[in-house]
Parts: C-alpha cells; sequence; structure tokens
C-alpha cells in the first residue's frame, strides 16, 4: 500500500521532469571562472549586457518576404529585437564613429545625418514589433480632429495642434510629430490612418530614409547616408547578409530566453535556419526530448528480451521490470522536488538515469530472485526471508559502495559535476529500495508455485553455461603470471591512448546531422562568417602597448576583426586618444574581436582557446564554452576520480580489512574504462568532450557490483577450501549465472543509448555497454581469478576476515 501511495504521488512529477532537463552549460559555471570574470567586468565597467543573437537565415524570394516572414514569426520570442542588415551595419558605423571620437574626416553635419539614420531605423524596428502603439498614434493624430476634439485623451496633442498654422491634415501631421517624436506620421492623412495592414506593409518595406530627413530638416543635398567606404568599414558589407535567395537577419534576445519559444519561433518559420549558441541548446533539447522516449523503450524492450532468454520465467521477469520502473519513478518524482529547491536537472544528469536505474535495479533484483529460487530449491521452511537475509548483504554493500563513489562528485568543486552527483546518488537510491523491498513485497505475495511459469521447474541456480567461467578461472590461475602480464602492459597501452585522445566541443555532437541550426550553420559559414570575443587585461593601454598591438596585429593579420584601443575593424589607428579612452575604464582595456569564424566552431574555439591560454581574460559564449569544457574534464580527472578510489578503497578498507582487494578492483576497473574509451575513439575518432567523462564516472561507481558479489562470495568459499585458488574458481563458477546475467542486462541498457539521434550519446552508449561486457566476460573469470591466486594470503593484508561478512 506505500508503493502504490508513493508512486500515485510522484508519477505526475516524474511524467514533467524531462522537460524540466537544462541544456545550456551557463548556469554551472562558477564565479571563479574566467569567462565569468570577464563578462562581470564588461557589464560593470563596459555596460556589455547578457544578451544573445539568433542568426536567422530564410530562403526567400525577396527580402521583403524575408523580412515579413520574421515579423509574423517573432511574437513568438519575449523582447526580441530583429535587426536588418541595412540596421546592423549603421548601427556598427555609428559605433566605429564614436569609438573615433568623430573623426576628423567626417563632417559634423554627416555625423549628425549618421546618427539620426540610426534613431530613424530603430523607432521603424520598435513600431513594427509594437504595431498597436502605432494604432495608437495613428488614432490620436488623425481621429481627435475628426471629432473635434471630443476626447480629453491626449491633451498634449491638443496643445501641439493649436501651435502650428496651416491645413488641418498639416496641424495634424506636425501635431502628431511634436506628440509622439514619430516622423512616419507624415505619410498617413485622414483618409488611410484606419488601413492598418496598408501602415504595417509600410513600416516593413520603409527604406528611404533621405526622404525622411529631408521632411524633417527640408535638406535637398543631404550626404549619402549608406557611404561604408567613407570609413573603409566594407569587411562587413550587405554580401555578408544576402546571397542568392538565401538572406540573413539578426534577433537580438535576452540571454535567458525560454529554449523552448526559440524551437517555436524555428518551427514557425518555413524553410528558414537558425543558428547561435542558444539555437544549438533549443535544437538539443528538442531532439533529446524525443530521444528520451526512444531510448526509454529501447531500454525496456532490449532488457525484456535479455530476461526472457536468461531468465525463461514470466513472473519473475515482470517483477524485476516492475521494481525498475518505480526506480524510474521514484527518480523523476524526487529530481522534480529537487527542482523546487533550486536544483537545475542538467540533461546529461537526467539522460543517464534511466539505464542506470535499469541496470542497478534489475542487477539487485536478480541476485535477491536468484537466492530465493536456491533456497526453494534446498527446500528451506522460510525460503524469502532466507534469500532476504541472504543476499540483502551482497546488495547493501554493493550499493552503498556505488552511492559512496557517486557521492565524490557532490563534494567536487565543479558545479556541473555537482549537478551530475545530485542525480546519480538520487539514481542510485531510487535503485537499491525498490530492487530489494519492493522485490520482497511481490514475492511474498506470489505463491512459488507461478515463479517458473511457464517452465515446470523454477529456474536452476546452476547452469550449462557456468562451464566457460569455471574453465576461464582454472586457466586464469594456472597461468596467472602471464594474464597480469599482459594487464599491466594493456593499462599502459591503453593509457597512452587516452592521454593522446583528441576529443571535441562541436555542435553536431548534441544535435543529428539533419538539425535545423546544424545545416543553418554550414550555410552561415558562407555569409556572416563570424562570432565575438571580449578579450579584456588588466591596466591602461600605455602600460600594455607592445602586448596591445603585437596581440591587435596578429588577430588582424589571420582575417579578424579587432575593435580596441589601437585599431578599429581590420585598420590599426594608432595614437588616437578617444580609442584610449573608449576601450579603457576601471583599469581594464577592452579588445571586441569578431572572430572569422562561426560561435562554437572549431576554428572559433582554437583561436579563442589560444587566447585564453597566452593568460588573457576572455568573455563570450566560445570562452564560456571553452571553460566549462575545461574545468570539467581538469576537475574531473584531477580532483573527483582520484577522489572517487580513495573513498571506494577506505570504504571497502573498513569493510574487507584488505587494502589489496579495493587496489586491484580499482586497477581492474581502470582498465575497463579505458577499454571502452579507447574502443569510442576507434569507432567515432574525436569523441564529445564528455563521454571518456562520462565512461569513468559511472565505471568507477557501477563496476564494483559485479566484484562484491565475486567477493562476498569468496569469503564463503574460504571456509570450505584452504586453498584461495581453489576458492576465487568457485566462487566465479557459482555467482556466474547471475553476474552474467546482470552484466548482460545492465551492458544491454547502456547499448539502448544507441539508437539516439545524437552521437554523443551513441558514445556514452557503446563505451560503456563495451566495459560492462569487458567486465563481465574478461576481467570477471580472468583477470580477477589471476590476481586473486598471485597474492593469494596477502589479498586480506593487513587484517583478517570481518566477521560480520559471514552473517
Amino acid at each position: 500500500m506505500i508503493w502504490l501511495l508513493l508512486i500515485a504521488i510522484l508519477l505526475p512529477f516524474a511524467i514533467r521532469t524531462p522537460k524540466l532537463f537544462t541544456y545550456s552549460d551557463t548556469p554551472f559555471l562558477s564565479n571563479n571562472i574566467q569567462s565569468v570574470r570577464a563578462n562581470n567586468i564588461l557589464n560593470h565597467y563596459f555596460n556589455i549586457s547578457n544578451t544573445d543573437y539568433l542568426y536567422v537565415i530564410i530562403n526567400s524570394s525577396s527580402y521583403d518576404k524575408a523580412l515579413q516572414e520574421i515579423y509574423s514569426n517573432i511574437y513568438l520570442l519575449n523582447n526580441a529585437t530583429v535587426i536588418t542588415p541595412d540596421e546592423y551595419l549603421s548601427l556598427l558605423k555609428a559605433q566605429y564613429l564614436n569609438y573615433l571620437g568623430l573623426a576628423n574626416n567626417v563632417s559634423n553635419f554627416s555625423r549628425f545625418l549618421d546618427i539620426l539614420y540610426l534613431n530613424i531605423s530603430k523607432l521603424k524596428l520598435y513600431l513594427i514589433s509594437h504595431f498597436q502603439y502605432f494604432e495608437y498614434q495613428l488614432n490620436i493624430t488623425f481621429g481627435l480632429p475628426l471629432h473635434n476634439f471630443s476626447s480629453n485623451s491626449c491633451p498634449v496633442y491638443k496643445v501641439n495642434f493649436e501651435k502650428f498654422n496651416g491645413s488641418i491634415l498639416e496641424k495634424a501631421r506636425y501635431a502628431g510629430y511634436l506628440t509622439f517624436k514619430d516622423p512616419f506620421l507624415f505619410y498617413f492623412g485622414f483618409n488611410n490612418y484606419t488601413n492598418y495592414t496598408l501602415a504595417f506593409n509600410f513600416l516593413l518595406h520603409f527604406s528611404n530614409y533621405s526622404a525622411i530627413v529631408y521632411k524633417l530638416l527640408n535638406v535637398t543635398n543631404t550626404t549619402p547616408i549608406h557611404d561604408n567606404e567613407k570609413y573603409n568599414l566594407s569587411i562587413i558589407s550587405n554580401s555578408s547578409f544576402h546571397k542568392g535567395n538565401l538572406w540573413l537577419f539578426i534577433v537580438k534576445v535576452p540571454s535567458n530566453e525560454s529554449l523552448v519559444s526559440i524551437n517555436r519561433f524555428t518551427e514557425g518559420l518555413k524553410d528558414s535556419y537558425i543558428v547561435g549558441h542558444l539555437a544549438y541548446y533549443a535544437q538539443s533539447a528538442y531532439y533529446t526530448q524525443k530521444d528520451i522516449e526512444i531510448i526509454d523503450i529501447t531500454t525496456i524492450i532490449l532488457v525484456l528480451i535479455l530476461l526472457v532468454l536468461l531468465v525463461r520465467s514470466i513472473i519473475p521477469i515482470l517483477v524485476l521490470i516492475g521494481s525498475a520502473s518505480v526506480g524510474l519513478i521514484l527518480t523523476y518524482g524526487i529530481m522534480y522536488i529537487e527542482t523546487l529547491l533550486g536544483y537545475k536537472i542538467y540533461y546529461i544528469s537526467g539522460l543517464v538515469a534511466p539505464p542506470i536505474i535499469f541496470g542497478l535495479s534489475i542487477d539487485y533484483g536478480i541476485l535477491f530472485i536468484y537466492r530465493y529460487f536456491e533456497e526453494l530449491a534446498n527446500n528451506n521452511p522460510t525460503p524469502l526471508q532466507l534469500a532476504f537475509r541472504n543476499s540483502i548483504k551482497g546488495i547493501l554493500l554493493s550499493g552503498v559502495s556505488i552511492i559512496i563513489g557517486f557521492s565524490s562528485f557532490i563534494i567536487s568543486p565543479s558545479t556541473l559535476l555537482q549537478n551530475i552527483g545530485i542525480a546519480l546518488v538520487t539514481s542510485s537510491l531510487s535503485a537499491l529500495f525498490p530492487s530489494v523491498f519492493l522485490v520482497y513485497i511481490m514475492l511474498l505475495l506470489i505463491s512459488p508455485k507461478y515463479l517458473s511459469f511457464p517452465r515446470r521447474k523454477i529456474p536452476s541456480i546452476t547452469d550449462i553455461r557456468q562451464k566457460y567461467l569455471y574453465n576461464f578461472s582454472n586457466f586464469a590461475v594456472r597461468h596467472n603470471k602471464l594474464i597480469v602480464s599482459l594487464m599491466l602492459i594493456s593499462i599502459v597501452a591503453l593509457s597512452f591512448l587516452f592521454i593522446t585522445t583528441h576529443t571535441n566541443v562541436n555542435i553536431d555532437e548534441i544535435l543529428p546531422p539533419y538539425a535545423n541550426s546544424v545545416i543553418g550553420t554550414k550555410i552561415l559559414s558562407q555569409l556572416y562568417n563570424y562570432s565575438i570575443d571580449y578579450v579584456i587585461l588588466h591596466g591602461s593601454s600605455s602600460s600594455n602597448y607592445t602586448l596591445l598591438y603585437d596581440l591587435t596585429k596578429e588577430l588582424i593579420a589571420q582575417g579578424n576583426l579587432v575593435y580596441g584601443p589601437l585599431s578599429v575593424g581590420n585598420q590599426l589607428i594608432l595614437n588616437n586618444t578617444n580609442l584610449y579612452r573608449h576601450f579603457h575604464e576601471g583599469n581594464y582595456t577592452l579588445l571586441i574581436v569578431y572572430l572569422r569564424y562561426p560561435v562554437f566552431s572549431q576554428g572559433a574555439i582554437n583561436l579563442t582557446s589560444s587566447l585564453i591560454n597566452k593568460g588573457f581574460l576572455v568573455g563570450g559564449d566560445n570562452a564560456q564554452r571553452i571553460d566549462i569544457v575545461t574545468n570539467t574534464v581538469n576537475t574531473y580527472f584531477k580532483y573527483t576520480l582520484p577522489l572517487t578510489i580513495v573513498l571506494i578503497i577506505a570504504y571497502l578498507f573498513i569493510l574487507l580489512g584488505s587494502v589489496f582487494l579495493p587496489l586491484r578492483l580499482s586497477l581492474t576497473i581502470g582498465l575497463s574504462s579505458l577499454l571502452g574509451s579507447s574502443v569510442v575513439s576507434f569507432v567515432f575518432s574525436s569523441p564529445y568532450w564528455l563521454s571518456p567523462l562520462v565512461i569513468f564516472a559511472l565505471l568507477f561507481s557501477l563496476g564494483i557490483d559485479y566484484d562484491m558479489f565475486i567477493i562476498i562470495r569468496l569469503l564463503d568459499e574460504v571456509k570450505n577450501h584452504e586453498d584461495i585458488s581453489i576458492a576465487i574458481v568457485k566462487s566465479v563458477e557459482n555467482t556466474g549465472l547471475v553476474v552474467t546475467t546482470c552484466g548482460l542486462i545492465l551492458a544491454g541498457a547502456f547499448f539502448s543509448l544507441m539508437v539516439a539521434d545524437l552521437r554523443f550519446l551513441q558514445e556514452i552508449g557503446l563505451g560503456i555497454g563495451v566495459s560492462i561486457l569487458f567486465d563481465t566476460f574478461i576481467v570477471r573469470p580472468v583477470l580477477v581469478p589471476a590476481i586473486i591466486s598471485i597474492l593469494k594470503k596477502y589479498n586480506f593484508w593487513p587484517f583478517k576476515i570481518r566477521k560480520f561478512l559471514y552473517i
């Protein structure tokens, strides 16, 4: 009844949990990371806020249709601003003029026109995005005079209307302009102000800025506004935004924009592609959600097939699947509750939960059920109670060791590893309790005579398949020195291969190749091929002059654009006090670098990495991506993994009174992890940066399971066999069916990840699956007996076997 109540309470929350996954790395960047410090400086001293950009590529026959397509869907985003190519180039021009301190070769009048042009283009964009406000302006401007000011809704307008002498139309337009500071009202009158379709299309297609300047200033000989050559700014030009039928627009959004909104915006656009780091995360979320359903179904089907082949009785299979399903509900339900307390579920944390749950739950359940079968075969009067008493020892010892291993993540300095650790510990606990207590209750309610269905007899704890285990372990004992030597050589060779393996941070690892943003990235590289790094130096421009000059010159020579105290774009401008002043604040000097690579591309990552490695403080999306990877990987392999090994060794030493058993365990798990990572590197060439980490992280906890099953059995066998070599062979043989079944099921659970569209999930599934199979069929029956037979009595050095382990 308690279990049913718990399921009923948690199930609604568990169903919602996958939709709460966090896909961005940004929330897991701690304040001591260099890119976070850089962004804090940018925000505090240089007023560069946390905004993001979506690069929208539309395949359309005309510019107007492309722009209209964006505006018809822009409402799906919150507080978004569309920046057209002309507006973007004009914005850059205004910034450059500001950087140069209004350079001497540009007249004051021309500067004024540029600023005026920029303000008008911004106003047009605002009115399109807030068209109801423009409707209000039209109604006030032309509606009030027609109704003889019967309404007092806008007294300011009435005052302005009465100031001007002329026709009623001229007075209305002038009053509207003074009231709303909107020159677009000059283009409307009493006969068309209520035609809102006409008004919207007018704004959408308006481009004659010179005419509107004439209306405002009554100037007939204005300096051309679109004159990029005058400022030598032709590198970023209209050609970067248009090629054939492809039109590029930039959409500015808040950095915390909902990924769901971005996906809706993407789906709403016809024949379009959305690129940008938020677009990558949004698309990753979309495809991961689809993969979760496929992975879960595949896991259940694959595990079910393996159980049918290995257990061959329906009722025990249903009990095991039911226990694992309850464990998954518990995990996702508890995760949901944790989110109410501020926990953000990193998507990796959520994705590895199902295979862990199904693997561990069924492992522990099989150990319990097979012990129950053993007691039934021995005709014990209380078989279930005896099975519970005898199996709980191994299950708890193994479960606690796994939880301790995962707990090392929680005390890691890396925020991301802490997040993953909470999910792993939650999954382990959720797998442990149902596999023991719920299985016990279900077996208590089921008569033993039904456990064999459709077979006549309940499955035997011995099996013909155990013969190969006896032969393998016996061979290992007789050739122990050769096998251990080969193992040590393999560890050295695989370690070298692992150290020299190159990982990647490519977006096509977290997205399928047919994803909208992946295709869009390839197209974008033919258009606007830039991403931005913010490089910060401590000190003034004069104190860092040589360093700044060399860095600026090198970056420009590589084809990048640099805006800083010594350059504008690709032009070095020396001894300009306005540039010095603009890019220096609070004893920090800033360089804004337009890298000639799209965001997150390998070129952008390599160039940003080189800047960071040279000791510069670098902000921006590329730098954050590099920092989360570097910080997480370094922290895991230099801190968390050693801590995991120390905690496991300490725990097993306390339990077993032995130094060599836990050391041998760590060595063999390390070999399995190295093999899994090497297979992934061989198959996928350059694996995703998270894949080796996840393989090691899961193996150094899950890999304890089967070893503990053998060691617990060994402790029983040494009572009957004085020769430890014989005892270990018997231990491998007698645990054979259970551990082989568990290994195949756990490997199958992780192999189910390979049905995903995302390559890094395929890498994780392959790496862990191969590692577990290697551990099941090579480490356990071959390496473990070989090592134990060499150490002999020193296996339990320095203390004798703990008496409580015999209970």
